[in-house]
């Protein structure tokens, strides 16, 4: 046999699966003509795909170079001789020596060796036998059962034995050795890997070159990489990629020796006449022509299974196949750059960057990634640079994030080789402010190499360069670049993220003397203007912050926890920043404190030091002059930031654990011994005045002095000072003549702490009865005063007070009673109180939303979020009252009832409430829930003058609610039991209130529409109780006229659906007592749909489905086909 008479298996379109088509538009028609090659065209239909008459570099066309190759081989090496019958060994035999082969592959490890040059032995003795043997082995790795008998082999042809074993393939399970899992294959793919290598390697001097194995083998493989069963095509395509894999090597050695020959027939054809071997030089020849005809045999093996299999299987449907094809590829292109390495095989590569699947676009980017990183590679990519370049630079924001980290890293490697332009370098930089955390830190990567480049930092030396002034470090340009760049990308409120991209990758951030140096050193060589100095100060906090603590940016995750080497090398880059900016911090506040920005983010640093080495360095000097400077910041600036920042530095330099706190409390006693005094004149200033006055420069002192007593009172205790009792005072003016808002809110929040701390400061066990008692007192004065403030205060002073409100009923909740002896602080808050903070909840949050335009600037967008953000505060405080059960759960019916029409601002928030409120008391959630349905239900007829239309938007809203509530029910029926069971018992009473004398019927009774949507979960017990309540409520005589009048038909409808399970959308042939079929299947027409209502996209993904709540996918039935019976599968997501 030879490879001319290669009987592949012909292809027809209707029986091949259907290939993902990657062509290039821009590369077809470019092509030159395809020389003949007649073996592919008798085994491949030329009609099957385009890229059949795609070219393939070879020296003769393909017919001929295999023709006169099978001329040379018997030259090379003698045909075997193939007996026609081997006594000794028998069929069971054979059955025997295959299973072994598989068990090899199976266990792997050492037993693989000693198993292939078995075969090779038996491979001398009987070829035959041992081709057979190798077949069947590769088809029981497929995963097929079917066995290659030796007549078989003999008499069949090679696309009938395809076919038959493609028809006789078993594929229920749709796993196959190469993908299973489990122990059994877990390392199946390395040891099949390793099998096909060691194979290759064993035949390499002799077996190879016969024009038997090899071609025998290539063709069954080939045949098997066109079938139509997966498993068929994605072993064999990974068994032929591996053999070419295997084959270079053995070309690597051939062309060594090659090599070593030429140089010797050199050598001796040096010497003079008398001093050369006897015929040496012509067995030097003869050698050396043998060796070029085993090249010649290896390439023409590699580019036949190169059009034969790999520019069929790289456009598969199965991307895993589509992926080894590329990765195969990319190993050939670099361990055989002299003959795969061309644009004729590159193509594939730049075409598969636009795959669908990910896998495959990261196969192409590694094999590309190997290739760029080679010198001596990289200049074989000119053409292909210059047509995929702009491809792989958008794949930076591919939507896999580990293709775009390799798309990244690849940018870094052509980058390194000049083959970026400065504007697409930046664009990648740029992502470093993204959430993610490892495409954040592949682009942090990238700008270090970009940013400190040595060319970069050569030109930025020479420009930094100032008269005058010291010679700028290396780190100090670098942090000047990092500046020019945060400040140039315009992104900014993002330090965070871009010093936690940038900090594994260099250590200038660490560089704390060359931060102070800049900021501190007038004479320093680098120069910054004022917005520069801010972003290195912004630099250097979050800097501080990311090297002390374990706090990452929002979005970003760690991943895993950080070992004890870590943690030791984070005590000592803390221990390093305190030593440093423990002496710089006073002088860098003392120059910058007057800036908020800047004050800001410098009192936040002492934050981060180590403590002990005040004492420890005895630096009690620069603890007293940085305790002064926080005072002076504190009493110099109003901007909330400031005063945050700088209560919580006290705070931390307050701590018993730190040796010098002692000097932390003297310091800040003198602070709040002046605000209290400052708060107490402004105060006795005030009362002859009104507090309502906008240009009171007095009220706007007191307005200030609360605010700092606020931000001090947030972290510290400071009932010990007793300034309160004025502040009531002040709040009670307020309510009745009105205060500004500044005050009025300062006050509240003042208050709000003093009530909250007082009760953290109380004795559970013991507390003392004084206390308890003026502690209910104060309480209860506050929540009569903010109430007032609820009803008839201005629009901030509303919100505080029920800020306050939710805040003091949550504290002082129920609780309590499980808490020690605090009991009797337990605070249940009057209908008048629940119904004042359901009415401003539904005025504040949903009113004006309906009104709300498109944003036409940045600004008014960012307005717009904010208004949102404190939307979603009220209804959260409001919705955590409902939850824990403070207010009675039917004042939340009406906020329920926004659920769909609000969705998309706060259906998050409505359905976890919604579940919550389920899960700690079912009973009032389905009232809350009916009470919901009912009160949309009254809304509708009221607009629509009794007479719903039942085709509306409003009544499709209606039945969306109701479907919304019962997909947070879960797939647990038995827990949902009771309240399922009461919803239908209080829909039906509802719907049926007016049925008596009534000949048109209940003008309710559309009602039980809505009730359906629940029908589902209910199980046949209750299904046939709910049946019987129903008739009996209704009248003597109903039945006949249900039969008669047209306007029962909703109540024959909802009869129906509780009687008939699959009425109800539920599972035909389910199992007694078991639930109906979750939804996922057409509905049932209604009494007045001529057709089933179509599921709009968004309730298929919808949050809040039976998939969302179980974390599991109900799949859904095909409506084209036969139902199958019972509960749908379920799919573990």
């Amino acid at each position: 046999q030879n490879w001319r008479v290669l009987d592949m298996p012909k292809r027809r379109a209707e029986q091949v699966e259907e290939s993902v088509d990657l062509d290039s538009p821009e590369e077809q028609g470019k092509t030159p003509h395809l020389r003949k090659r007649r073996a592919v065209e008798e085994a491949v239909d030329e009609s099957f795909d385009p890229l059949d008459q795609l070219p393939v570099e070879t020296t003769k066309p393909l017919d001929d170079s295999l023709d006169s190759s099978a001329k040379k081989r018997k030259s090379i090496a003698p045909t075997p001789t193939i007996p026609k019958k081997k006594s000794a060994k028998t069929a069971q035999d054979g059955q025997q020596q295959e299973n072994e082969l598989f068990e090899a592959l199976v266990s792997g490890g050492s037993a693989l060796q000693p198993v292939v040059s078995e075969w090779v032995k038996r491979y001398e003795d009987n070829a035959e036998a041992a081709v057979v043997e190798l077949i069947q082995l590769f088809v029981v790795c497929c995963g097929c059962k079917a066995t290659i008998t030796m007549e078989m082999y003999r008499k069949s042809e090679t696309s009938e034995a395809i076919r038959s074993l493609t028809e006789n393939f078993a594929e229920e399970s749709g796993d196959y050795p190469l993908v299973a899992t489990g122990p059994v294959y877990k390392k199946f793919k390395v040891t099949f890997v390793e099998f096909v290598e060691k194979l290759i390697e064993q035949c390499q001097h002799a077996a190879i070159y016969d024009e038997y194995l090899l071609d025998t083998l290539i063709m069954w493989l080939v045949a098997l990489t066109d079938s139509q069963v997966r498993a068929f095509r994605h072993t064999c395509t990974l068994a032929c990629m591996k053999l070419v894999t295997a084959l270079i090597t053995v070309a690597h050695t051939v062309n060594t020796e090659l090599d070593n020959t030429q140089r010797q027939i050199d050598s001796e054809e040096k010497r003079p006449d008398n001093k050369r071997g006897a015929g040496k030089l012509e067995k030097l020849a003869e050698k050396r022509q043998e060796l070029q005809r085993h090249i010649n045999s290896l390439h023409e093996i590699m580019d036949f299974i190169f059009s034969s299999v790999f520019v069929r299987r790289y456009r598969d449907i199965c991307a895993d196949i589509r992926a080894i094809c590329l990765a195969e590829l990319g190993v050939w292109m670099k361990s055989y750059s002299a003959h795969f390495l061309a644009d004729s095989y590159l193509k594939y590569i730049g075409w598969t960057l636009y795959d669908k699947t990910g896998d495959v676009r990261l196969a192409s980017l590694v094999a590309l990634q190997g290739l760029y990183s080679s010198e001596e590679l990289v200049v074989h990519l000119d053409m292909f640079t210059q047509r995929f370049k702009g491809r792989i630079t958008m794949m930076r924001l591919d939507k896999e994030e580990v293709v775009a980290v390799h798309a990244i890293q690849l940018c870094a490697t052509m980058m390194a080789r000049d083959m970026l332009e400065a504007e697409e370098c930046v664009e990648i930089c740029e992502l470093v402010f993204l959430e993610s955390r490892t495409v954040s830190h592949a682009a942090g990567d990238f700008a270090v190499k970009y940013l400190f480049s040595d060319d970069f930092m050569s030109r930025a030396k020479q420009a930094r360069v100032v008269k005058g002034r010291k010679k700028p470090t290396d780190h100090q340009i670098m942090l000047m670049e990092l500046v020019r760049f945060y400040v140039d990308v315009k992104i900014h409120e993002h330090a965070t993220y871009f010093v936690d991209s940038l900090w594994e990758y260099t250590d200038v951030l660490r560089d704390w003397e060359a931060m102070t140096s800049m900021l501190l050193d007038d004479k320093c060589g680098v120069v910054l203007n004022d917005e520069e100095e801010s972003v290195l100060i912004e630099i250097m906090t979050c800097a501080a912050k990311r090297a002390t603590s374990t706090a990452i940016p929002t979005g970003r995750s760690r991943g895993r926890v950080l070992s004890i080497k870590e943690r030791r090398a984070m005590e000592e880059e803390k221990e390093k920043l305190s030593t440093v900016l423990m002496s710089s911090i006073p002088a860098l506040m003392s120059k910058y404190g007057t800036d908020a920005n800047k004050a800001t983010n410098l009192a936040s640093i002492p934050q981060h030091f180590n403590l002990d080495l005040y004492s420890e360095q005895r630096l009690h000097k620069q603890l007293e002059v940085l305790l002064t400077d926080l005072k002076e910041l504190i009493m110099k600036h109003t901007d909330p930031g400031v005063l945050d920042e700088c209560a919580l530095t006290y705070q931390c330099l307050s701590q018993e654990q730190f040796s010098l706190h002692s000097t932390t409390d003297v310091a800040l006693s003198q602070l709040v011994d002046d605000l209290v005094q400052n708060m107490k004149q402004y105060v006795s200033a005030c009362k002859d005045d009104s507090l309502a006055e906008e240009d009171n420069e007095d009220l706007f002192g007191l307005a200030v002095t609360l605010r700092r007593l606020v931000a001090l009172y947030s972290m510290i205790d400071l009932s010990r000072w007793k300034f309160t009792d004025d502040l009531i005072l002040v709040l009670d003016i307020a309510v009745a003549e009105g205060c500004i808002d500044k005050v009025l809110c300062n006050v509240l929040m003042c208050l709000r702490l003093e009530t909250m701390w007082a009760l953290n400061s109380l004795d559970v066990n013991s507390p003392q009865s004084d206390t308890v008692k003026w502690l209910k007192a104060r309480l209860q004065h506050l929540v009569e005063q903010c109430l007032e403030l609820v009803k008839f205060g201005s629009t901030l002073g509303q919100r505080e007070a029920f800020v306050t409100l939710c805040d003091l009923l949550v504290m002082f909740g129920k609780q309590l009673n499980s808490i020690g002896q605090l009991g009797p602080l337990v605070y249940i808050p009057d209908d008048s109180l629940q119904q004042a903070l359901q009415a401003y909840t539904q005025q504040s949050v949903f009113s004006g939303l309906e009104d709300e335009k498109e944003p036409d600037s940045d600004e008014e967008a960012l307005a717009q979020a904010e208004l949102l953000n404190d939307r979603r505060v009220l209804l959260a405080g409001f919705l955590k009252l409902a939850i824990y059960g403070i207010i009675d759960m039917k004042h939340a019916a009406l906020i329920f009832s926004q659920y769909v029409k609000q969705f998309h601002n706060f259906g998050d928030l409505i359905k976890m409430a919604v579940t919550k409120c389920r899960e700690s008391n079912p009973i009032s959630w389905y009232k809350t829930v009916v009470l919901s349905l009912q009160q949309v239900y009254e809304q509708i007829r009221e607009a629509q003058n009794g007479a719903i239309d039942h085709t509306s938007a409003e009544w499709v809203g209606l039945r969306d609610l109701a479907r919304r509530y019962s997909l947070t029910l879960g797939l647990d029926w038995g827990k949902v039991r009771q309240p399922v069971v009461g919803i239908h018992r209080d829909g039906i009473m509802y719907a049926l209130a007016c049925a008596i004398g009534d000949e048109d019927g209940p003008p309710r009774l559309d009602f039980l529409e809505v009730v359906s949507e629940f029908s589902y979960h209910l199980i046949d017990v209750d299904r046939k109780g709910l049946v019987a309540f129903l008739q009996s409520q209704l009248t003597e005589g109903t039945m006949e006229r249900m039969e008669k009048h047209p306007a029962w038909k909703w109540l024959m409808a909802f009869k129906k659906t509780l009687a008939d399970p699959e009425h109800a959308k539920g599972s035909k042939g389910r199992p007694k007592g078991t639930p109906g079929r979750p939804r996922g299947r057409p509905r049932a027409p209604s009494p007045v749909e001529e057709e089933p209502p179509q599921v709009a996209k968004e309730d298929q993904n919808s949050p809040g489905s039976p998939a969302e709540e179980q974390g599991e996918v109900a799949t859904p039935p095909d409506t084209g086909k036969k139902r199958g019976r019972g509960r749908p599968k379920k799919i573990k997501t």
